[in-house]
């Protein structure tokens, strides 16, 4: 069967196409950039597409031709810039969908999510069911499949803040009394149960709620990965939910990860859902957390991503803040002491003053810079030339500098490996 797979590398789509193509269909990824995709699947079918911009029927009925079905995970938990859940979700899946019911092209499967119900009132939640309503409306054999909690061997967004919290040390903070009820389904059970319900040309017009065979608390989740990872203790403390609320604030004003007030709202919804009709639909068991972590253990690879995923924010907000006050404090300080190192150098006057001006200036946008976490790779390059200009250029007219005692030039070295660090971590989200 030839698939067209939107959303196909998402950290779900992933899982879904390696589950198609082991399954032997033909798989075509609808992508927003097909190079960057050929880089990691040389040998998969790719086509640009972009549901934020792609809402023409016409434009799918040209991409459609020869495909035999049609499965969309194209999703986004949060509004951002260039990111409006209501194109990805809804406008433009739904020029998608009517395409399909224009060729006949009648086997449609719809990654939804089980909070996309009335009554849950985030946006991703309500574009998620706007999307669902409109594919239910047409004369296809659609399946909607609303998952629960979904985790594989590696993570992404939500599954990552679950093991970044069962990784901290001493103890596992939970919003509220953690009583917040997950049925976690195996991506690799999703993908299995994905291919037979494609290939059952009686399966269609049915939603379904993918969820695993025990229902679980966010607290039982969290210590069941603190045991995987192999990380001792296991003390629980309650956090009040107007804290955490407040937290994932900021991190809405930040930007940070998966700490965003959606994902809260999104737990806090609750997140079970009809295991027994999903079972009986697919004809067998998933399997339950336990069960799947027990069969792939952790790595150390997967201590270091838990353990390191707090402290990449950590080092994003250590490294915006140095550049911000060095830059701040310079200016705080101008003239004189800008105009005496200028002069060491052999600037006097008003290049002396230029030069120090544009050297704050240049930290405070170089801090600011650091804090959007945009093109990290290259934000690293231009620090480390910065500091490596700075310190040579330092340590050569004003040599002292280098037995100070407050390591005014000493500090640049660990500077030097913390931001190529940085830019690892944040690459990694």
């Amino acid at each position: 069967m030839k698939v067209l797979l939107t959303g196909a590398n998402g950290f779900v789509g992933r899982h879904l196409m390696t589950s198609l193509l082991e399954a032997g269909h033909s798989v075509t990824a609808a992508v927003r950039n097909p190079n960057t995709f050929h880089r990691q699947w040389p040998s998969v079918d790719a086509i640009a597409c972009d549901f934020m911009t792609d809402q023409d029927r016409q434009l799918w009925r040209e991409r459609l031709a020869g495909f035999d079905a049609v499965v969309n995970c194209a999703g986004v938990l949060q509004r951002g810039p260039g990111v409006d859940p209501e194109a990805i979700h809804h406008l433009g899946p739904a020029a998608l969908f009517d395409a399909c019911s224009e060729l006949n092209l009648r086997k449609v499967i719809q990654i939804s999510a089980i909070s996309a119900r009335e009554g849950v009132e985030t946006e991703y939640a309500r574009t998620k069911l706007r999307g669902d309503a409109h594919l239910m409306a047409l004369d296809l054999d659609w399946i909607v499949l609303k998952p629960s909690l979904l985790y594989a061997k590696g993570s992404y967004g939500g599954t990552s803040l679950i093991r970044a919290l069962s990784a901290l040390p001493f103890a596992i903070p939970l919003p509220g009394s953690g009583d917040q009820a997950f049925q976690p389904l195996h991506l690799d059970d999703l993908g299995r149960s994905l291919v037979k319900l494609l290939e059952d040309p009686a399966a269609g017009k049915q939603v379904l709620e993918p969820a695993g065979p025990e229902t679980l608390s966010l607290r039982d989740i969290l210590l069941q990965y603190r045991r995987w990872l192999g990380i001792r203790g296991g003390l629980c403390v309650p956090i009040p939910l107007w804290l955490v609320r407040a937290v994932c604030r900021i991190g809405d004003l930040l930007g940070i990860g998966a700490l965003r007030t959606t994902s809260l709202e999104q737990i806090l919804e609750g997140n079970c859902g009809d295991n027994q009709g999903f079972e009986k639909a697919i004809g067998f068991r998933p399997r339950s957390l336990a069960e799947a972590l027990q069969n792939d253990p952790s790595d150390v690879q997967d201590r270091w991503h838990a353990q390191l995923y707090f402290l990449a924010i950590l080092a994003t907000f250590a490294l915006s803040a140095t550049w911000i006050l060095s830059g701040v404090i310079g200016l705080w300080v101008l003239p004189d002491v800008g105009e005496q190192v200028a002069g060491r150098i052999g600037l006097s006057g008003v290049a002396a003053l230029v030069v120090a001006l544009g050297a704050c200036l240049m930290d405070i946008l170089i801090g600011g810079w650091v804090a959007s976490r945009r093109a990290p790779g290259l934000c690293a390059l231009i620090q480390l030339a910065i500091i490596l200009g700075y310190t040579l250029v330092l340590g050569i007219a004003i040599p002292e500098l280098w037995g100070d005692p407050f390591g005014s030039l000493i500090k640049n070295l660990p500077m030097l490996v913390l931001i190529p660090i940085w830019a690892v971590l944040v690459k990694s989200k």
